[in-house]
């Protein structure tokens, strides 16, 4: 009877190992996920009389939490392109624009007499080139 006893009350060694293995590998995939998902910042260059009366090449509507509005953003910089932006959901300009303009989505590029919904680069290429020419 005293080895049953014995067996019950010693815990099996494999346990803690588990657990500790468990908590790396949620630790490391936090830290995956962190490193994938980080975005260093981007200058937001918002709309002002001055910028605006100063001419920009592009206006663009958008939202503070729109991943292509910061791909926007960030493109735009990157070739130097001047622009500035309107942010439609904390601007009554912007809010108002984004209506006028029959906005489906962010970001809205405005260039020159083009109107782009979404982000993409090539277009934004074209745009830009064709409203140079003019």
């Amino acid at each position: 009877m005293n080895l049953d006893h014995n067996q019950h009350q010693s815990k099996p060694a494999g346990n803690k190992k588990k657990r500790v293995n468990g908590i790396a590998v949620f630790f490391v995939f936090i830290v995956a996920i962190i490193i994938i998902t980080y975005q260093p910042a981007v200058t937001k260059i918002y709309c002002t009389e001055e910028i605006i009366s100063s001419g920009t090449d592009v206006i663009m509507l958008a939202a503070w939490w729109c991943p292509y509005c910061y791909q926007a953003r960030k493109y735009l910089q990157k070739n130097n392109v001047s622009y500035c932006e309107y942010d439609i959901e904390n601007s009554e300009t912007g809010k108002n624009l984004y209506e006028k303009v029959n906005g489906q989505g962010v970001p809205v590029l405005l260039i020159g007499d083009y109107q782009l919904n979404g982000f993409d680069e090539k277009s934004i290429e074209i745009a830009l080139s064709q409203s140079h020419k003019k």
